[in-house]
């Protein structure tokens, strides 16, 4: 399993207006091969972070490519800064009950 983490700034007032957003990055990502889970994080007032989970390496990589294409179409207007992406195999995890 494989993951690709993504941090933005944002400029604090369009922070609402990106959230609203989002439903159309988690269409993007979704339908990439291997896809197994996004998570988006609010970090703050100026700060959000994403978390993309794939089975593969590829769909991984692929993830942040496509994650700056649509920010490029759909919400540059609303960032402040550069996007940090890291991506790597996930080696340990666990979930609830």
């Amino acid at each position: 399993m494989y993951a690709s983490l993504r941090h933005y700034r944002i400029e604090p007032k369009n922070m609402d207006e990106l959230i609203r957003r989002v439903p159309g990055a988690m269409e993007v990502i979704s339908r990439l091969d291997g896809f197994k889970a996004y998570y988006v994080v609010k970090a703050g007032e100026d700060t959000l972070a994403t978390v993309s989970v794939f089975a593969h390496k590829a769909a991984a990589v692929l993830s942040n490519q496509a994650a700056a294409k649509w920010v490029k179409e759909n919400a540059a207007d609303l960032f402040s800064g550069t996007v940090d992406a890291v991506t790597g195999e996930v080696v340990a995890y666990r979930t609830g009950p």
